[in-house]
Formats: structure tokens, C-alpha cells, sequence
């Protein structure tokens, strides 16, 4: 019996996958977690998935059971271009938990006679957590990431080696508070370094969730404005049952005119989770799903 429900579970789980792959014939777009986009971004607080690796990775000890999490995002407009993430996330054993992940991105694409090139880029993290104090109110987390970038038509590459740091706090039954810093050399030095946009980055976040089925959130989006973008993004989670998740976020630049709104839903099957993500507004319309094994 035991044998046959773990046959069911694959066969289950090979057609989440396929279905991931071909239900977009778009394009893909940045990762940084489907459900955290379907909060609208407002996730530094909550960060219990797969999303910790960009958004808290002190969130990771919240992490119950080990997983394998595949993320895709796409935008129909952009032209061949595309981004993919995969994470191994494994929960606290004594040492602290952690997440082995590696991004790749095809971007940008630039044409001339010769043919079309992109912008090539990955991005090798690993990240831990571990608890402060025996009461394990409050986490500490971290990430060390390997960056290689390729312009197109440009035959060298550029590398680099860059870090995050992150806090995670219990403030009481209900609320959670979180802070990220991401590529904190950079931002100690004053300085932007070769990657995107979403790097040297400050995020502060608080979460209140009165019992399982509710999550509300709020976060500070770029809090030393380094990348002039600052935003409040506040978002939500209702939880049914049924395993099924719905949710919505809203975006407001604080120094721009940036205005977006997101809205997503995640089911649960067997040791399956399925989730979508739509981001409208300013994003212009993108569409992110991710699909969770968990063992």
C-alpha cells in the first residue's frame, strides 16, 4: 500500500510538472517566490518557503520537512527571454537549516546581423539559519552567493562573490518581524555591484497572523532608497480547508509613481504544492507558478 500511495505521488507530481511547462508558451520573468508575489511582496516577515532564499533566510528555520522547489515566471510581451530557479531546502537537524539553490537567467536579448544574444546570468547561493537563544524566538540567517554574468555578444564574463544578512523575530503569538539586507558588502561600501536591480537591497517587513488560515503583511521595499525604489508593499493570505490558498497584494512607490497589484493561489496534493501568481498594474501583466515536492 505504502508502495503504491509513493507511485501515485510521483506520477502526480509528473503531471504538476508537465503541466507547469506547458501551460505558458510566454516568456519568463524575475523569480523571487510565487507566493511571496502573490502577497504583493510583502514577505521580509512571513518567509516560511522557498522565498526565504531571496526575501529572509532566517525564515528558513521555520522550514518543517525537506523540499525540492521549482519556481517560473512569465510575461507574454518579452521575446525569448527567460529565468529559472531551483532550491533544496533542508530543515533544522541541530546545525541550523539551509537551502542549496541555483538561478540562470537568458535576458535581454540584443540582435544584429549575425543573430540574437542575451544577457546570461547565474547565481549559486547557498543560505542558513539558526536559531538565537534556547527560547528560539528570534533567527539569524545568511546567504553566500557566486555570481557569473555574461553581456551579450561580450565573450568574457564577469564574476563575483557576494553575501545577505537577515533577522527573523517572534515578537509575539501573532506578529513576526523581519529584516534583509541583501548584498550587505555592497551596501556598507556605498556601492552597486554587477547584478540586477534586486541586489544591495534593505527590506524591513512585519507579519500578524492571528491563526492558520490568516496572513497579513506589510513590508519597507529598498529602505535606504540605494536603487530609488522605495515602495510599501502589503499583502494577504487566506487559507481554506480544502488545502487551497488565495491571496492579493498592492504596491505604492513612495518617491515614484509605481503603483502595482498582485493576486495568487496555492493548492496542496498529497506531498505536492501547485501555486500561481498574477502581477498587474505597473508589472504589466506577468504570470509566475512554482511547484514544492516535499519528503
Amino acid at each position: 500500500m505504502l508502495l503504491k500511495d509513493k507511485k501515485a505521488n510521483w506520477c502526480l507530481g509528473l503531471l504538476i510538472i508537465g503541466a507547469v511547462l506547458i501551460s505558458f508558451d510566454g516568456v519568463a520573468w524575475a523569480f523571487m517566490g510565487t507566493r511571496a508575489w502573490g502577497m504583493g511582496g510583502a514577505y521580509t516577515a512571513v518567509a516560511d518557503d522557498a522565498g526565504a532564499v531571496f526575501w529572509n533566510p532566517a525564515g528558513l528555520m521555520q522550514i518543517k520537512e525537506p523540499s525540492i522547489d521549482v519556481a517560473l515566471s512569465f510575461h507574454t510581451e518579452a521575446a525569448d527571454s527567460y529565468e529559472s530557479l531551483i532550491s533544496y531546502l533542508e530543515p533544522d537537524s541541530g546545525y541550523g537549516a539551509g537551502a542549496l539553490s541555483w538561478y540562470y537567467g537568458r535576458l535581454d536579448p540584443v540582435a544584429d546581423p549575425s543573430g540574437t544574444e542575451y544577457r546570461v546570468a547565474n547565481d549559486f547561493c547557498y543560505s542558513l539559519s539558526k536559531p538565537v537563544g534556547k527560547d528560539q524566538l528570534v533567527y539569524l540567517g545568511g546567504s553566500i552567493r557566486y555570481q557569473n554574468e555574461r553581456k551579450p555578444f561580450d565573450p568574457s564574463s564577469v564574476t563575483g562573490w557576494t553575501g545577505d544578512i537577515s533577522g527573523l523575530v517572534q515578537v509575539s503569538h501573532a506578529v513576526k518581524a523581519g529584516i534583509t539586507i541583501r548584498d550587505v558588502y555592497q551596501v556598507l561600501k556605498g556601492q552597486k555591484d554587477m547584478a540586477s536591480d534586486h541586489e544591495a537591497n534593505m527590506l524591513l517587513g512585519l507579519a500578524f497572523q492571528p491563526d492558520e488560515k490568516i496572513v497579513i503583511a506589510v513590508d519597507g521595499w529598498d529602505v535606504l532608497n540605494r536603487l530609488e525604489s522605495r515602495s510599501v508593499r502589503i499583502g494577504g493570505e487566506y487559507r481554506l480547508e480544502q488545502g487551497l490558498a488565495l491571496r492579493a497584494g498592492l504596491q505604492k512607490g513612495l518617491d515614484n509613481s509605481w503603483q502595482a497589484w498582485t493576486w495568487g493561489a496555492g493548492i496542496d496534493l498529497a506531498n505536492w504544492r501547485v501555486e500561481y501568481a498574477y502581477l498587474g498594474g505597473d508589472y504589466q501583466g506577468i504570470h509566475t507558478m512554482g511547484v514544492t515536492w516535499r519528503f
